[in-house]
């Protein structure tokens, strides 16, 4: 049959698309909640998996603009710059059918996040030296199954889908003084001695966010089309601006309380796969996310290392909506070994500002099953990310008076996962 011919590709093209998905989907999306194990069609079934992302981008010709709060404040320049950090997904999921059409899935992931590193005394430390952004994602999903009546396919069978998730998010970012940090100790005409030393901000909170869908499935053909809506988090995150490092910079009291009111925005999903010739699947998917509500998000509370006032510090990303498009094929190599092949482009969503142009990048993935309990499946993925530049933000926090350019780069991602099923 076909559908038992194609049980272990399907595998596979869930390991290497997660691979993709976590590599390159644009704003801080690391490949969302991912809820196919729902579909698995033992009763109970466990899944843990680790993806590695090695992204490779360098910024050029760094310069810092003049310094419209301090005019005695000097501009800066750096040639060169690697910002991009490697960083690790984990997904863990453990589903069960709870009675007939009945199934739970439950997940751990880490769906959201950001990791880069520009380094001390450049013309971009007084933006950032270290910015991070980390999140928690704890999930609930269940569907339902219905007949769909019987087709020249097969017996078809509709499923809707709803679940809730609680998720916590950290955010840190660390500045240099925005004073020349090329003249360390030299006293500014505004009668201020630079330092080198680093300020910090600390925020984070909590939210909850759902998800309702519907799927079509025609499992003679291992045919799926789905479509899942997911929410968006509101958060209002809190913490501390930690302005010691800054010394004599912002005299008075060095840790000051903040405040910030943002969202992770709403997602839409489609995905469809299906049989096309036996032991070869081709699948589909196409993934569309509000990033554009991330434009200047204000800091409320802080203040500004370039006066030692309260300022009106933001977070600038200045996102447009991302979209994500892959497709591939797979196929049964026997019956312990299947491989797939897939393409993916997705939209940068940087518009003036930020290095996030367009993706394309080309996965492979691997699924071996020494049991009928047991699957193991290894992905890898290569792409190019694509050149652009950046310019400041209009109406921005005056750290980010700031552009660069930066030429076509390479990331890769790998991945690994273990299923057990019962």
């Amino acid at each position: 049959m076909i559908r038992g011919s194609l049980k272990f590709t399907v595998a596979a093209m869930a390991a290497s698309v997660a691979v993709v998905s976590a590599a390159q989907a644009g704003g801080f999306d690391r490949g969302g909640v991912n809820i196919d194990m729902l579909f698995d069609e033992s009763r109970f079934a466990t899944d843990a998996a680790v993806t590695i992302v090695l992204p490779q981008r360098e910024i050029n010709n760094v310069v810092r603009g003049a310094n419209v709060a301090n005019a005695a404040l000097p501009t800066a320049s750096t040639a060169s710059l690697d910002v991009d950090s490697d960083y690790a997904v984990p997904r863990l999921g453990a589903k069960l059918q709870i009675v007939d059409n009945l199934d739970c899935l439950a997940t751990y992931t880490q769906p959201v996040g950001a990791d880069a590193g520009y380094g001390l005394n450049n013309a971009y430390s007084p933006t950032a030296v270290d910015f991070s952004l980390d999140t928690d994602d704890y999930g609930l999903t269940c569907s339902y199954k219905f007949a769909g009546g019987e087709t020249s396919l097969g017996q078809g069978q509709f499923r809707i889908i709803g679940g809730v998730s609680y998720q916590e998010l950290d955010g840190f970012l660390s500045r240099q003084t925005f004073l020349d940090f090329a003249n360390v100790g030299v006293t500014t005409a505004g009668g201020v001695t630079n330092t080198s030393g680093l300020g910090q901000f600390n925020i984070g909170g909590e939210s909850w966010g759902w998800r309702i869908g519907a799927a079509y499935e025609i499992p003679e053909i291992a045919f799926r089309a789905s479509l899942v809506y997911s929410s968006k988090y509101d958060y209002d995150l809190t913490g501390t601006q930690n302005n010691t490092g800054f010394g004599a910079v912002i005299p008075g009291t060095q840790i000051v309380p903040i405040s910030a009111t943002t969202e992770i925005p709403q997602s839409l999903e489609f995905k469809i796969q299906s049989g096309v010739a036996e032991n070869t699947l081709a699948f589909f998917g196409v993934k569309w996310q509000e990033w554009g509500k991330l434009g200047i998000i204000p800091i409320v509370g802080g203040r500004s290392p370039a006066t030692g006032a309260s300022s009106n510090l933001s977070f600038d990303p200045l996102y447009q909506d991302g979209w994500t498009v892959t497709g591939g094929m797979a196929r049964r190599i026997n019956d312990k070994v299947s491989v797939l092949g897939a393409l993916t482009w997705d939209r940068g969503t940087s518009t003036t500002s930020g290095t996030q142009t367009d993706t394309w990048t080309f996965s492979s993935g691997v699924a071996f099953n020494p049991s009928e309990r047991v699957e193991l499946r290894l992905g890898g993925a290569l792409g190019v990310l694509t050149s652009g530049t950046s310019t400041p933000a209009a109406g921005g926090d005056q750290a980010n008076n700031i552009t660069y350019s930066f030429g076509n780069d390479l990331v890769a991602a790998g991945s690994f996962s273990a299923k057990v099923k019962f």
